[in-house]
């Protein structure tokens, strides 16, 4: 086999471990077996005997030359720089000066019996250096049979052993052959054989599963080419890169070979060469192992070609919607190789059972990092944030990265407290601090509520003015801050106008809330007569964009209050959207909105009459902190939950909103019969003067 392409040797779990172990107990055992059978007084019996043979043909040999070169007059002489002839003379080696005396015919006899003795020394030489090889085979196949036999009987053990497994049966009859082939190194001086074959057969247990029951699940966070592919690694030796199969190192796709890889996305997707080498993978259903330098061509160092390993994996990955979106539409292999989508609820229903596992992912949380162990106070802390989170009552969220966050720091600050386990206070005192380090926007916006920059009040009573509430979100965090919105009316046929969408600062929701409000308006009280009015509505002090429909209760009371010309409630915000029947929507973050007003609140001081209007349908949004409980028992601020717009009304004014009676007209008295009297006046008004203009009327 190719020494530059290792084998892979696929086992069940944990006998990878038992291989690796006996298989060096073999080879030490095989390697002291052959150096004792070499070192037997039969073996060297043998080597003596085949000695001796070959010393006496090779003696019988070169006394033939003799003889045969004699005949010739000559005579051969044999030293360690080849064989050299020497003409004879009277029985004597022929000196210079005799053969310079001779006749010529006698030299040119010499010279040809010379040629002669040469091609008989050739013949010997040939014949020699056959007779050499002949031994040489001898000995190899002595050689061979003795270690053969010496190490048979730890072969046979060996197959028998892993007899369920070809590739290791096979593994052990070639290392059997390779190790008879080079039979040499127990000759050298300079080879020790223990370390020469114990390197040379050492096992790289690359994957090992001993410890796993069932099969392996592998999670990768840091998706980069080597951890997910493996890798080669290298030495170096006398300023060159040397590297063997046992410097082979896997990847996570090798270790959850078998099993489940579980991947993150975005890193997936953000190292180089990891998305286009992945789908080659799973398409191929074979991973070889090269380094991302030899991949694009960077070293051109010789390095090893691991044979392929067959892949036998499921891969799960997990990202946000956005990256699931973007790989559907720009990679038409993403939906052949990732044929299943699953979709993560972001909170959970609070019921016993998901109670019981929010409670065990904190302890396995708590475990893996070696945090303190949580108190009972401490994990019912933990749980109302993740209520918190979830932003409702009945739920509880499923952001367990939050809920890492708060445990690793309840446990830090659990320490600093001198306290053994995670108790309640540790909890709450880690949530504020999370909160306090990346606050620095949300305080600056109530210092401005503190120095009157931003202008909102929270007592006393202002017509066409209301405290409407909305939700700021940065990176870190989310936070309610309340903002007043202004409402202005008068006769005239412009209808109402929103300064927002005017000025070009208003979304396609909010723009839609603004007609919702108009089509309410018409409909509940333009029955006898129709609108004739000019009005505005206006976010007071915001110069960004708007956007949603949370704040049309607001909006609508505004304007109803400008033209009714009765005063709002300034201790009060509200919240909430409104359909053209007059009905309260839901809306969100209303755990943020209460919480923004009570900070302004806490900042203007308390009257005990603020508080925060919600539609009904949030009764389950409103998630408080322990603060605002308390102070709500204390009746220093109330939340009140509406169904319509009448019941805001009633709250906001303290009027009654009145009904319709039999003859068609709201109850005397009622904010909405003066809503009506108003608008029946704006509505004279205009139609005047829509006359004297010679635009008619009635």
């Amino acid at each position: 086999d190719d020494p530059r392409t290792p084998n892979s040797i696929p086992l069940e779990a944990g006998a990878g471990k038992v291989f690796q172990k006996e298989l060096n107990e073999f080879v030490q055992i095989a390697i002291n077996s052959i150096s004792e059978s070499f070192q037997s007084e039969d073996y060297q019996q043998k080597v003596t005997s085949i000695q001796n043979e070959q010393s006496e043909k090779r003696s019988n040999m070169l006394k033939e030359l003799v003889e045969k070169a004699k005949e010739k007059d000559f005579t051969v002489q044999i030293n360690q720089t080849g064989v050299a002839t020497v003409p004879l003379w009277n029985g004597k080696p022929l000196t210079q000066e005799v053969y310079e005396a001779l006749p010529e015919d006698y030299q040119k006899q010499i010279t040809r019996k010379g040629e002669e003795v040469r091609e008989l020394v050739n013949s010997y030489l040939l014949r020699l250096s056959k007779m050499e090889k002949e031994y040489g085979e001898k000995y190899k196949e002595l050689n061979r049979n003795v270690a053969s036999f010496a190490i048979e009987g730890h072969i046979k053990e060996m197959k028998d052993r892993f007899s369920k497994s070809k590739e290791v049966v096979d593994f052990v009859e070639s290392m059997k052959e390779d190790l008879l082939d080079n039979l040499g190194v127990f000759f050298s001086q300079e080879i020790d054989s223990k370390a020469f074959f114990g390197k040379r057969y050492a096992v790289n247990l690359f994957v090992d599963n001993s410890g796993i029951e069932g099969k392996p699940v592998v999670e990768v966070t840091n998706s980069n080419y080597s951890s997910l592919f493996g890798r080669i690694e290298y030495v170096a030796k006398m300023g060159m890169l040397d590297t063997d199969h046992t410097m082979i190192r896997p990847g996570a796709i090798h270790s959850s070979n078998g099993g489940y890889l579980v991947l993150d996305a975005k890193s997936v997707l953000s190292e180089p060469y990891v998305w286009q080498t992945l789908k080659q993978v799973l398409f191929s259903g074979l991973e070889g192992i090269e380094n991302l330098e030899h991949k694009i061509g960077l070293l051109s160092t010789v390095s090893l070609k691991p044979e392929p390993i067959p892949l036998d994996i499921k891969i799960v990955m997990i990202g946000e919607p956005w990256i699931y979106s973007m790989l559907s539409t720009l990679d038409t292999d993403f939906k052949k190789l990732f044929k299943i989508k699953a979709e993560f609820d972001w909170e959970m229903t609070i019921r016993n059972d998901t109670v019981g596992k929010l409670c065990g992912l904190a302890c396995n949380i708590v475990k893996e990092n070696s945090l303190k162990p949580l108190e009972r106070e401490g994990i019912k802390e933990v749980i109302k944030r993740a209520v918190f989170l979830s932003g409702s009552r009945k739920k509880v969220s499923t952001q367990f990265g939050a809920l890492e966050q708060i445990l690793l720091e309840s446990s830090a600050v659990a320490e600093i407290n001198g306290h053994e386990m995670i108790e309640a206070d540790d909890v709450s005192t880690a949530w504020e601090e999370m909160h306090t380090r990346v606050s620095l926007y949300q305080d600056k916006i109530k210092e401005m509520f503190q120095n009157s920059t931003l202008m909102v009040q929270t007592e006393g009573e202002l017509v066409g003015e209301i405290n409407g509430l909305t939700v700021i979100q940065t990176e870190d965090l989310s936070f309610g801050i309340p903002v007043k919105i202004t409402a202005k009316a008068g006769p005239g046929n412009s209808g109402i106008v929103d300064i927002q969408k005017e000025s070009e600062l208003s979304g396609h929701i909010h723009n839609k809330a603004s007609l919702t409000i108009q089509g309410y308006m018409s409909s509940k009280y333009a029955r006898q007569f129709p609108l004739s009015l000019n009005g505005s509505i206006s976010f007071e002090q915001v110069y960004s964009a708007v956007e949603g429909d949370s704040a049309s209760v607001a909006e609508t009371v505004a304007f109803l209050s400008a033209v009714a010309e009765v005063p709002i409630k300034q201790s009060i915000a509200v919240t909430g959207s409104i359909n053209q029947s007059g009905r309260v929507q839901p809306v969100g973050g209303v755990q943020y909105k209460i919480q923004g007003f009570y900070d302004l609140c806490k900042i203007k001081g308390f009257s005990g009459e603020q508080g925060v209007i919600v539609p009904e349908a949030n009764f389950d949004n409103v998630v408080l902190n322990e603060e605002i409980i308390v102070a709500i028992k204390e009746s220093r601020f109330s939340i009140w939950t509406i169904e319509t717009v009448d019941e805001a009304i009633e709250i906001l004014t303290g009027m009654k909103p009145g009904k319709i009676g039999k003859n068609g007209q709201y109850s005397s008295g009622s904010f909405n019969r003066l809503v009506v009297d108003r608008l029946k006046k704006f509505y004279e008004i205009a139609s005047q003067t829509n006359k004297r203009s010679g635009k008619g009327g009635d």
